[in-house]
């Protein structure tokens, strides 16, 4: 029984307290002024940058290694009077919630694009976040910009949360990927804090 409480949390529950954080971070920083603003969007930076070389360098290579090519992610519950594309169609974003895998011959990069729009979406995060360092946090430039960020990051969010995360979690050893994103978030943690 103590094994079980002494448990480390598992890669998808590590991923969503992150989002959690984020957002959080979000959120104060939009009330925030002064240094207490500077701080958070420091603290927020580091934490965005930290979840995305997690998931660049542990999670989304286990997702690409789990997939085989043919499989693509697609809604599990196609009702008729869904306005849902017919096959062979790509499927917009808004109905991506509640995915699953499935085979489709036609579509054999449909799971990398799905990744590789993931990074496409961290660099655009990188490159918000080094241009909000050059600026004022008081000036109007620098609100425009960070509400830029968190729309970008709220929008990769959901679209995690709705497509890969309930992948990984049926498919992936979450647990083995929990520990290994664990220990490198303690090397990241330590030399970002050196």
């Amino acid at each position: 029984m103590a094994k079980e409480n002494s448990r480390q949390p598992d890669a998808v529950q590590i991923l969503k307290a992150d989002h959690k954080l984020v957002k959080k971070l979000f959120d104060q920083c939009r009330s925030a002024s002064g240094h207490e603003k500077t701080r958070l969007a420091g603290q927020l930076f580091s934490e965005l940058t930290i979840h995305a070389t997690l998931e660049e360098e542990i999670f989304y290579p286990a997702v690409r290694n789990q997939l085989e090519p043919g499989e693509r992610l697609v809604s599990p519950d196609v009702e008729n009077d869904l306005d849902l594309p017919e096959a062979g169609q790509d499927i917009e974003a808004d109905s991506l919630d509640g995915m699953k895998l499935e085979a489709d011959d036609d579509d054999e990069e449909s799971h990398e694009e799905v990744i590789a729009q993931a990074y496409e979406e961290h660099q655009v995060v990188r490159e918000l976040i080094e241009q909000l360092k050059t600026l004022d946090p008081g000036g109007s430039d620098y609100q425009e910009l960070f509400t830029e960020l968190e729309d970008a990051v709220l929008e990769h969010i959901v679209g995690e949360e709705s497509i890969v995360l309930p992948m990984a979690a049926a498919q992936l050893d979450v647990q083995t990927l929990g520990a290994a994103m664990q220990r490198r978030r303690n090397d990241l943690s330590s030399s970002l804090a050196a």
